[in-house]
């Protein structure tokens, strides 16, 4: 069943356009503010270490999910299960197309409408671009980021975990995610930086399994040139992600000469429609190593 979930939601990744959000998007934001709000009324022993309502805000939630599976196992030959399998990869995924997002900027990227492909990108993705930022090239690099991360984050990583570990592994990497994120429950530094460290030990090894789907689907050679370098860095999340977008430009395979004489609006087009094409090719490449670990798990 597995698989079929994994195929599934790839398709459900592609096809569904996200004109409107889901009705359960904000409940996990919702439940740390409730948290937050009450926690004065857990016993003292409990609120005297700073991970205690983090992790409550965690685990909950799955608990709530473990319990409801194992209420649904078996009914209707599975297909309860299967159903709520899915809901839970949904929730998962991104809340926006990144296909269609990335063909909106480039459409506007391309007519030299600059400003334009910012602004749209800005409001689909609030944030994406922060506060600081008023070059178009660093927007660019920004949002060509972006793009890797959300691919790897709420797509490629989250079926990996519920390869491994099934949907509660999955859903407690995303809303690891979504708390690191938020910083409603981390405002204690020592949390954070647990939190932080949970996240990149979480991520370490698909970091690198998808790296080498990158160099797969890619220029192999100078993808896995630079991940053979990089293989054994420590544990970071940001040093993983800047691992992942080194990988995905080597595999991109462009002329570096070639590519440097086009003006940087013709250059930064082509990288970007490169990088979309690149990350339709790995999600094959991944379809394949997921089927390999479901068979061996």
């Amino acid at each position: 069943m597995s698989f079929i979930v994994v195929l599934a939601t790839l398709l459900i990744n592609f096809y569904w356009r996200r004109e409107r959000m889901l009705p359960v998007d904000g409940g996990f934001e919702r439940w740390q503010l409730y948290l937050q709000n009450h926690g004065s009324q857990l016993p003292d022993v409990l609120t005297r270490w700073a991970g205690t309502l983090p992790l409550l805000a965690l685990v909950v939630p799955l608990v709530l999910v473990v319990l409801l599976l194992w209420l649904v196992e078996g009914l209707l030959f599975g297909l309860f299960t299967l159903a709520l399998h899915l809901l839970i990869m949904i929730y998962c995924l991104p809340r926006v197309h990144l296909g269609v997002l990335a063909e909106d900027y480039l459409e506007r990227w391309q007519r030299g409408n600059f400003e334009a492909a910012c602004l749209h990108s800005e409001t689909l993705v609030p944030g994406l671009f922060g506060d600081t930022v008023d070059d178009y090239a660093d927007m660019h690099a920004l949002f060509t980021r972006f793009v890797l991360v959300c691919s790897f984050r709420r797509v490629m990583a989250v079926l990996f975990w519920y390869s491994l570990t099934g949907p509660a592994g999955a859903l407690f990497y995303v809303l690891l995610q979504q708390m690191i994120s938020q910083n409603i429950m981390l405002q204690d530094p020592a949390a954070h930086r647990l939190a932080d460290k949970l996240l990149a030990v979480i991520e370490w090894v698909p970091v690198r399994l998808v790296a080498l789907a990158y160099a797969l689907a890619g220029d192999f050679v100078a993808a896995f040139n630079r991940l053979r370098v990089r293989v054994l860095e420590g544990l970071d999340a940001e040093s993983g992600l800047d691992l992942l977008q080194d990988s995905a430009r080597q595999a991109l395979g462009l002329d570096a000469a070639a590519h440097r004489e086009l003006e940087f609006a013709t250059r930064a087009s082509a990288e970007l429609a490169a990088i979309m094409a690149l990350l339709q090719r790995t999600q094959v490449v991944w379809v394949v190593v997921l089927a390999l670990i479901v068979l061996v798990v």
